[in-house]
């Protein structure tokens, strides 16, 4: 009895160390290798391919290849490796340092790095509808689309940045904006949370439009003069007046008395200018008119 127990306990012993190599076998044999295919030194909107291979791969393994710019993840994907290689392309779209790892198993290839500048200045072309595009994803109003070329939507949404930024006010492209802009930085944050409503800082001489905790569009603006202050508080919207009227206002949008938000020309960069109204830029004032509903609350401080 014993004998054969000890028998029984020999053959469970043998197929345990037959299945572990079998379990075993199924992993990968080592990290992932990385290179990436494209231009030595890239550039913005180039082309880069992340191409690797899994040592010892065996169906079913996998490889997450992600992309980072200035420590914010602008890519990541699982891809099938099994066949022993993967691949990812993706477009040169952020900034400014680069780093592209493949991890699988646990164990990371060799990170890839690469730094990338952004243009002195502007020309006609993708690049500048890149920027365009960034102004418009951190909610900077320019218009109904983007261009190729810099429109006065853009230059006017690039003051409303530099403001909204602390910057100088004026419409001048600087690389600094397009770096924030790439980095996902330098938007509105706004004080209020509730339910499409207006806020417009006086210090910074901005408006925007909010939908809850969206960030839907700013404007550079220009508030009441010294002398005819705006009203600071939290008024409703309460009458619209399309079109001009007899004092030059354009497309207005009454909140309290005579105190509206409408178009009009200048809309002065440097200082508040109006006789205590929230002057916009007149391209977009039929937008902020059909934007704003009767009842909706707008919020005025700084």
């Amino acid at each position: 009895m014993i004998r054969r127990g000890g028998n029984c306990l020999a053959l469970i012993v043998a197929a345990a160390a037959l299945v572990v190599p079998a379990a075993s076998a199924s992993a990968a044999s080592g990290p992932p290798t990385l290179q990436l295919n494209g231009p030595n030194k890239p550039s913005l909107l180039d082309k880069i391919t992340a191409k690797g291979s899994l040592p010892g791969a065996q169906p079913g393994d996998t490889v997450t290849v992600t992309v980072e710019a200035s420590g914010r993840t602008v890519a990541k994907k699982q891809l099938d490796a099994s066949g022993g290689s993967f691949s990812l392309p993706f477009v040169v779209d952020s900034c400014c340092n680069y780093v592209v790892t493949a991890t699988s198993g646990g164990q990371s290839s060799q990170p890839q790095r690469f730094t990338v500048q952004v243009p002195k200045h502007l020309g006609r072309g993708p690049i500048t509808r890149l920027y365009e595009e960034k102004l418009r994803a951190e909610g900077y109003y320019l218009g109904p689309q983007v261009s190729s070329h810099f429109t006065l939507g853009a230059r006017l949404a690039t003051v409303a940045f530099r403001k909204v930024n602390n910057m100088a006010r004026n419409t001048q492209y600087k690389p600094v904006i397009f770096r924030k802009l790439l980095m996902g930085q330098g938007e509105f944050k706004p004080r209020y949370h509730e339910d499409h409503h207006v806020e417009v800082d006086i210090s910074r001489q901005v408006m925007a439009l909010v939908d809850g905790d969206k960030v839907v569009a700013v404007f550079h603006v220009s508030t009441g003069k010294p002398s005819t202050p705006t009203v600071r508080g939290t008024y409703h919207f309460y009458r619209k007046d399309p079109g001009y009227n007899s004092e030059g206002m354009y497309y207005s949008v009454y909140f309290v008395g005579g105190y509206a938000t409408h178009g009009y020309n200048p809309v002065p960069m440097h200082e508040a200018a109006s006789h205590g109204c929230v002057r916009n830029p007149i391209p977009f004032s039929r937008y902020i008119y059909n934007w704003i509903h009767l009842g909706d609350p707008i919020h005025i401080y700084g």
